[in-house]
């Protein structure tokens, strides 16, 4: 039963996220917050205690008035049952605001509602002065698409403490997300008291701490070190059974579901660190304390099963939860191949191959959940082998498992990296791009896709040291997925979206929470003049002040702010970046002024290489200057060709480009590992790290003459992925000629 409102865009005075399934303003005047305004509850839902507690400590408000005037009334519909679960109807008036429910779900949910409809100021912790606490006067009929609308933390990797989590369950329940999977368990450190096997958080939970991330200094996670609690130089720490019972009430009294995942039988560093017992046999202990060579638990030996059903009993004790994820990923199954006690288990059941043990292992932990009345969750290489009656798959590596299950009769949650794994960058995957994604697959008929529960993002935490990087790499990614699995399919509007979240960066500022802003869009990356010139990045509808400075260094909210353009008469590097009414500073576009260069002398055609040999594992661009050359020689062009016959290298391009004609010239660079081009000294393609093949651009605006080139490129083993094109002005994309390429004669 809807309001039988028009379904359309919200107008620009809301900025309600995720966007409500119907709405109407009703165009009479608002109603207003008072020290005689009364909530009525006759079932004392929880959703107006949170509403009490909400305006008490933002307004210092009761809400306990007389009510003569105005009041607040929670009322059941009289239908509930009959209605979809976790609805509500709102309806605000000059005098009342009328809010029924058919779950007390819905009840909160329209409270969340009606805090995105208050001032920002909502989200202070201590009372502000001076502000008008008016509701505008609205109709809403609402409720989600998906039942489970979530976000998963990983915490393994690197850990963040009970406040943190708390400020995340407190965010999820203002976007109305229902599903909190915490990542306790895997190769980085074990993060959950369990009384029975006192070593996975005394040893288990302690890594060497080598100082900050990698690759600035910081963990190598292909190295992981266990050290115990009492080492001097150790990183870590872990939930007490009372901390982990205190954050699931946290998240029940916001509709929170906190799912545990505890990993098995792979991605178990951290327990066969702390029990070495549970490897399999013929597996060689490490050459370094706190080390082993296996992250896989023994399929064969009846103690690993012991063990986590153990675990698991502690586990289910503490979560509530219908669901347990145990992971069930990436498993190297080479230990099981060379252990006699896995191939013992594999002839003795009539197994295949080793895929079919570990469909045999989960499904073992599927009956054992099942018996306790819990569902098994795993990530979709459960499918391997044959999946377990009971299990639920999570398809991340993209959508083709999730397919699979749903067309099996299998329920199914949708997280494939394609569009949900808020560790890759802004850049891999934008907050358009998260708005874009419709998690029930266009293979599905419609009752395969009633099979799909919903889906969530994945927070992995490999590069994600603390708790700002953390929050900026979900927000505003986050806005979009919470509309994504709240609206109808055929709801969204992109344009609304946009403008709404340009809103809501005001209500994150007021919550203190970080978040990433767009980096500005300048036309090129370098510019190469003669006298002077003026530039300016390109124009976009943000909410933020575009500041910049003139010497290279990082805009602050004190820089002045770019409202036109702005003049370069000498060498220099211009700064630009978004500075938000919060203070917050996004990242930094930069565009490097130099005068054009006096023209070289003594070239020939042909480019000068140079050779390196790389030892170790760079996550960065060596520095070449400080590496002994292997060889040098002459070449034509750029080409990956070049390289030399090695795992690993480093290739370097030296000399000239000669542009002909003035205007904007554009280079591609693709390459596996990284690579970086330069003119002169402007970095004019930056495509540095480890990574597949990934192609990067740059564009720069040159006046005609020779300018020198470098190119560079180190690859750590892979593809030996490397090209360079480029766009001359009026020109198709293309090769770079090699008449236009040259260097320095000896």
């Amino acid at each position: 039963m809807l309001l039988g409102l028009m379904a359309a865009s919200l107008p620009l005075a809301s900025s309600i996220i995720p966007a409500p399934v119907e709405y109407r303003a009703t165009g009479q005047a608002p109603f207003r917050f008072t020290a005689e305004t009364k909530v009525v509850d006759a079932q004392g839902t929880n959703a107006s205690k949170r509403l009490k507690e909400m305006l008490a400590r933002s307004a210092g408000l009761a809400l306990v008035g007389p009510g003569k005037t105005s009041q607040v009334v929670f009322r059941p519909k009289s239908d509930a049952k009959k209605l979809r679960p976790d609805w509500y109807w709102l309806k605000v008036s000059p005098g009342e605001i009328l809010i029924e429910y058919s779950t007390e779900a819905g009840a909160f949910y329209a409270v969340q509602t009606l805090r995105q409809l208050l001032p920002d100021e909502v989200e202070s912790n201590k009372p502000v002065k001076g502000i008008d606490w008016r509701v505008p006067s609205v109709e809403i009929a609402d409720g989600p698409r998906f039942a489970w609308r979530g976000m998963m933390l990983d915490e393994s990797r690197h850990f963040f403490g009970v406040e943190f989590v708390k400020r995340q369950l407190d965010r999820m329940a203002l976007l109305k997300q229902n599903v909190f999977h915490w990542h306790l368990t895997d190769d980085g450190g074990w993060r959950i008291e369990i009384k029975k096997y006192p070593n996975l958080t005394k040893t288990g939970a302690w890594r060497l701490d080598t100082g900050g991330v990698w690759p600035s200094g910081g963990w190598n996670y292909e190295n992981v070190q266990f050290v115990g609690e009492k080492h001097p130089k150790r990183y870590g720490g872990y939930y007490t059974q009372a901390q982990i019972k205190e954050i699931v009430r946290y998240a029940a009294d916001r509709h929170i579901t906190v799912v545990p995942e505890i990993e098995m039988p792979g991605h178990a560093l951290a327990a066969t660190v702390s029990y070495p017992e549970l490897l399999c046999e013929n597996v060689p202990a490490a050459d370094k304390p706190g080390k082993t060579v296996s992250n896989v638990l023994c399929a064969g030996n009846d103690l690993s099963v012991k063990f986590m059903e153990e675990v698991l009993d502690e586990v289910l004790a503490l979560f509530p939860s219908t669901f347990v994820h145990v992971g069930a990923d990436e498993v190297l199954k080479t230990f099981w191949k060379n252990c006699p006690k896995c191939q013992a288990r594999i002839k003795d059941h009539g197994l295949k191959n080793e895929e079919e043990l570990q469909s045999w292992f989960v499904r073992h932990f599927d009956a054992y959940l099942a018996k306790k009345g819990r569902r098994l969750v795993g990530w979709d290489e459960i499918l391997e082998g044959g999946l377990a009656p009971g299990a639920t798959v999570m398809s991340w590596r993209g959508t083709s498992g999730g397919i699979a299950a749903a067309k099996a009769g299998r329920d199914v949650v949708m997280s494939p990296t394609s569009h949900c794994y808020f560790d890759y960058s802004y850049q891999a995957i934008s907050t358009e791009h998260v708005y874009s994604w419709e998690p029930v697959p266009t293979q599905l008929s419609p009752e395969e896709g009633a099979r799909v529960m919903g889906g969530q993002y994945n927070v992995w935490t490999e590069w994600i040291p603390d708790a700002r990087k953390c929050e900026r790499m979900q927000y505003p990614r986050a806005l979009a997925m919470a509309e994504v699995l709240w609206s109808p399919a055929g709801h969204r509007d992109p344009t609304s979206f946009r403008e709404r979240a340009n809103q809501f960066y005001r209500r994150l500022d007021a919550l203190g929470a970080a978040y990433t802003m767009p980096i500005p869009e300048v036309p090129f990356s370098a510019v190469f003049f003669e006298g002077s010139v003026s530039v300016r990045p390109l124009e976009e509808a943000v909410p933020f002040n575009l500041r910049y400075t003139t010497d290279g260094s990082q805009p602050t909210a004190k820089s002045p702010v770019c409202e036109g353009d702005v003049s370069v008469d000498r060498n220099t590097t211009l700064s630009f970046a978004y500075v938000s009414a919060g203070g917050q500073i996004g990242d930094v576009a930069r565009i490097d002024c130099r005068p054009r260069p006096a023209p070289p002398t003594g070239l020939a055609t042909g480019l000068s290489v140079s050779r390196y040999l790389i030892s170790g594992t760079p996550r960065s661009m060596p520095d070449f200057h400080q590496m002994e050359e292997h060889d040098r020689f002459v070449v034509p062009a750029v080409d990956a060709e070049t390289r030399p016959r090695a795992e690993k290298f480093g290739v370097v391009w030296d000399g000239y480009f000669e542009a002909i004609e003035p205007g904007l010239y554009t280079f591609w660079l693709t390459s596996d590992d990284g690579s970086r081009l330069w003119l002169e000294d402007a970095l004019v393609v930056d495509n540095d790290g480890p990574h597949a093949a990934v192609e990067k651009a740059g564009a720069v605006l040159l006046l005609p003459g020779k300018y020198r080139l470098r190119v560079e490129w180190f690859d750590q083993g892979g593809a030996n992925t490397l090209k360079l094109e480029m766009a001359a002005p009026g020109d198709d994309r293309g090769p770079v000629p090699a008449n236009l390429l040259f260097h320095r004669q000896p």
